[in-house]
């Protein structure tokens, strides 16, 4: 069994148990290993009472956890070895996907299916049964019509000169609370399909107000959490805008 788990670049585990345990990463899915409980004693290499050999695959998530993705069938010597590998990995292909994050879902401990990056924690407050694509496509219908209407702003502010160019212009920074879903708008009105939560507002030190504030946002298609600022001033910089 050694021999064949090596031919197949398995790894050992350096597990407390005493079955020699191995993983290899899955052959076209990443964050996915594919791990083997041989039922064999690891120093003896003897088979272990009332064991069999058995594949699994697991989701490493964004907290090094393993969460257990999909399971095979047992089987004893290496004679199903190459049948059950492929069995096991095209399981790991077929494996059900979170609707929000598109992250491989896993089975907990509730007996639920659920996401194995945890997405929803970031959703707290929110319907886990609304539409993501319905929601998606409301929220870029409000965008175009907030942008808009913004870009109508900026255009009756052009001509007008302020008598003290620090004065504080309140509109031209955007009300953002923590929990808030927003979007990007370029300055050329155009606004980014990607969505992002609201994880975090300060305000700017060494500022003479307290409008200016940096806002921490974490994109839910790839979990970047990006440093921006709540400054709003369209056709002239690229801006926040809430989605919901």
């Amino acid at each position: 069994m050694k021999s064949t788990l090596a031919a197949n670049r398995f790894k050992t585990h350096n597990n407390k148990s005493k079955e020699l345990v191995a993983s290899k990463f899955h052959s076209t899915l990443q964050n996915v290993r594919i791990v083997i409980n041989t039922g064999l004693d690891k120093n003896t290499g003897k088979p272990i009472k009332g064991k069999a050999a058995s594949f699994k695959a697991v989701y490493i998530n964004n907290q090094s956890q393993w969460r257990t993705i999909a399971t095979g069938s047992t089987f004893k010597g290496t004679g199903r070895f190459g049948s059950a590998l492929t069995a096991i990995e095209v399981g790991a292909d077929e494996a059900s996907t979170c609707k929000r994050c598109g992250t491989k879902n896993f089975k907990a401990k509730s007996g639920n299916v659920v996401c194995a990056n945890a997405c929803w924690t970031r959703w707290a407050g929110r319907n886990s049964k609304t539409d993501a694509k319905r929601r998606n496509a409301a929220a870029s219908t409000h965008n175009a019509a907030a942008t808009k209407a913004a870009l109508a702003r900026a255009a009756s502010r052009t001509a007008v000169k302020q008598p003290d160019e620090r004065k504080q212009i309140a509109e031209h920074y955007a009300t953002i609370t923590v929990g808030q879903l927003v979007k990007i708008v370029q300055d050329s009105g155009e606004v980014s399909p990607f969505v992002g939560m609201v994880t975090q507002v300060k305000s700017v030190s060494g500022r003479p107000h307290e409008l200016l504030k940096n806002v921490s946002v974490q994109w839910m298609h790839n979990g970047v959490t990006e440093s921006l600022t709540n400054y709003c001033k369209p056709g002239i910089v690229s801006w926040l805008e809430v989605v919901s």
